[in-house]
């Protein structure tokens, strides 16, 4: 099978990509076209056309710069993502469009793909319009697809601002972790289960379209992970804490699963701890 992959460059996409040439996939970067104008066919005509499928990572990830420059995530974002579409569409391949958590404030816990989508800055607010651009353009052109909508993947990449990765640097450094709020509860997913559920994805014939929630299904407070790493570093990292909550942060995000395990039979093997304990040894 040939596997056409944006954001190849990027931490989900460059771990995937390794999965699927481990797995004997050929890898095909689509990135050189997902920079060019959605209406530059001239472009297109020069992209790989015997696809078996799309899987579409690439975007404009940080929050912050989002809030910077919202015009500049919208435009990036929803416009990789139709000219990925043009690509899936003309390889007469199936689509896989990497979502986010869309969310907003919740108002129920566990989130399932049913609970109202909402907001909280303009990365999210792209992913959501994407979503939507996604369904209209697949329903019209007949495209098979598939939206994950990803809770907190993490794994060995430095991300500088993103929890895990911080501790994680602190830890290699041997230094105190700083925590500026205790509280806050995410749901994180290791990288590996990600990639194990790719390659569960693209396998499945027919395509098994829809949209899916995907994490570990158990949120974990900040104060939690910092915990983990500082005993798995037999305490060389003590732990401080400060009181420099985010302006509106989420307190808790825990995610249902259970779509996305028995669509794909598929379930996490990695444990937060486990996961951390893996990449505290490769560092």
């Amino acid at each position: 099978m040939k596997i056409g992959i944006t954001g190849q460059g990027g931490f989900i996409g460059s771990n995937v990509a390794q999965a699927l040439l481990h797995e004997g996939y050929e890898v095909i970067s689509l990135d050189k076209y997902t920079r060019s104008c959605a209406s530059d066919s001239s472009v297109l005509n020069e992209c790989p056309n015997d696809l078996n499928w799309v899987l579409h990572f690439a975007a404009s990830a940080s929050i912050d710069k989002s809030f910077d420059n919202p015009f500049y995530t919208y435009a990036n974002n929803l416009e990789s993502t139709i000219v990925a579409l043009n690509i899936a569409y003309r390889s007469k391949s199936p689509f896989l469009f990497m979502s986010s958590y869309v969310y907003g404030k919740p108002k129920y816990l566990p989130i399932d793909e049913k609970h109202p989508v909402d907001f909280a800055n303009p990365y999210m607010g792209s992913k959501i319009i994407g979503e939507e651009i996604c369904r209209q353009i697949c329903s019209m052109l007949l495209i098979p697809l598939i939206i994950l909508r990803g809770f907190n993947i993490y794994g060995d990449c430095k991300i500088p601002g993103r929890l895990i990765s911080d501790i994680l640097e602190s830890a290699h450094n041997r230094m105190p972790i700083v925590l500026n709020d205790p509280l806050p509860k995410r749901d994180y997913l290791y990288i590996k289960d990600f990639q194990l559920l790719i390659l569960k994805i693209i396998s499945q014939n027919p395509v098994k379209t829809g949209t899916y929630n995907v994490g570990y299904g158990r949120s974990y407070s900040n104060i939690e992970v910092a915990e983990f790493v500082s005993n798995l570093t037999n305490g060389k990292c003590p732990i401080i804490i400060k009181s420099y909550p985010r302006q509106q942060d989420i307190s808790d995000c825990t995610v249902n699963v259970n779509l996305v395990k028995e669509t794909f039979s598929w379930s996490p093997n990695y444990s937060l701890e486990m996961g951390l304990s893996e990449l505290l040894k490769l560092n």
